[in-house]
């Protein structure tokens, strides 16, 4: 019996002592656990995501820029001679037309009288003539009587070639191969000398007029590829090339007038647009490219973050031409170097990255 009590007596002590040591291993196994899970997420918060590219090698040019109006080389106003009434109308606007033919006709009744009566004069003038030159030939007049029907004819001749002239007037023709522009007539409206009835426009001579500093006057050759850009185009661009260069500087303005000729398949521009042109001067094959969006500067030098191993380093590059999306770059890096692209502007040298899509 001494021996139970004595048991029952120890047991209630053991299991004050083992509990709470249970107690502290456990705690000590979750604090340890907790530890590890505050590593992770301070490691996983250091790790800065990115988007990068590769480093390429491409065709890059160095260009000229200057933004101007698309104008016709060859155009022409077809002016009113004489007054009428707008009889006939035989173009519309944008229809091709060639040099000679006939766009609109003129009524006009005093024309048509005047005509008729030089007609007229000239074929009295041509029987009286006739006549007198029988009788001198024979002899039964004297010479002056002849000079005065020969020199009568001569005027009535010419009266009425310029009456032919003025009467054609009425017809009004185009002068060169091209396209109507614009079309000023309207059936039944009278009209008077001097109005501009159409305009003419020849659109395989389209070309683009810029002034640019002197400082690039040595770097401009005729012959040079031109990309003409708008927002009308649906490329973005069409192709030309530099069609003359002035020899005079503009003294007033410092600058050069230089003409880019359109290329004649470049249907798509059309005269009054508005593009900005980019005079290649020249081009690099094989350089190394990476995006504009990529370059950070650094206390006034250019650099990019390379990936390397999971970190961001820093690299000093040289540049070369510059595109509208495209940087060359000269030294720094090289081909198949992955760039980082998005996310570098808060980056430090060395720092974990993770690239993403």
């Amino acid at each position: 019996m001494k021996q139970l009590r004595a048991i029952s007596l120890f047991l209630p002590m053991l299991l004050l002592v083992l509990v709470p040591a249970c107690n502290r291993d456990r705690a000590d196994d979750d604090d340890s656990a907790a530890g590890d899970d505050d590593d992770s997420a301070k490691e996983e918060a250091s790790v800065t995501s990115v988007r990068a590219a590769q480093v390429e090698l491409g065709r890059i040019s160095e260009t000229i820029k200057a933004a101007s109006t698309v104008l016709a080389d060859r155009q022409a106003d077809v002016v009113l001679e004489v007054s009428g009434t707008v009889q006939e109308l035989l173009v519309e606007e944008g229809q091709a037309v060639r040099a000679g033919q006939v766009l609109a006709v003129l009524r006009n009744y005093q024309l048509r009288g005047e005509l008729d009566r030089a007609e007229a004069n000239f074929a009295r003038a041509s029987e009286e003539l006739a006549s007198v030159q029988a009788l001198f030939d024979q002899g039964f007049v004297a010479r002056r009587d002849f000079e005065e029907a020969r020199l009568a004819h001569q005027t009535a001749r010419a009266t009425l070639a310029q009456s032919r002239e003025v009467e054609s007037s009425r017809k009004l023709k185009s002068p060169i191969d091209g396209t109507v522009s614009m079309r000023a007539l309207r059936y039944g409206v009278a009209v008077s000398p001097g109005l501009v009835a159409f305009q003419v426009v020849d659109l395989s001579s389209l070309i683009v007029e810029v002034r640019l500093p002197e400082k690039d006057l040595g770097r401009l050759a005729v012959g040079q590829e031109v990309r003409l850009r708008s927002e009308l185009l649906a490329e973005g661009f069409a192709a030309g090339k530099v069609l003359r260069i002035s020899p005079v500087i503009d003294a007033s303005t410092g600058t050069v007038k230089v003409t880019l000729a359109v290329d004649r398949d470049e249907n798509r521009v059309l005269p009054g647009m508005f593009v900005q042109a980019e005079i290649v001067v020249a081009t690099h094959h094989d350089a190394l490219l990476v995006p504009k969006v990529s370059l950070v500067y650094d206390e006034g030098k250019a650099t990019v973050f390379r990936v390397e191993d999971g970190k961001a380093v820093r690299r000093v590059i040289e540049k070369g031409f510059a595109g509208e999306e495209q940087l060359e770059v000269l030294s720094g890096i090289a081909a198949g170097d992955l760039i980082v692209t998005a996310g570098q502007g808060l980056l430090q040298d060395g720092a974990l990255v993770r690239v993403v899509p």
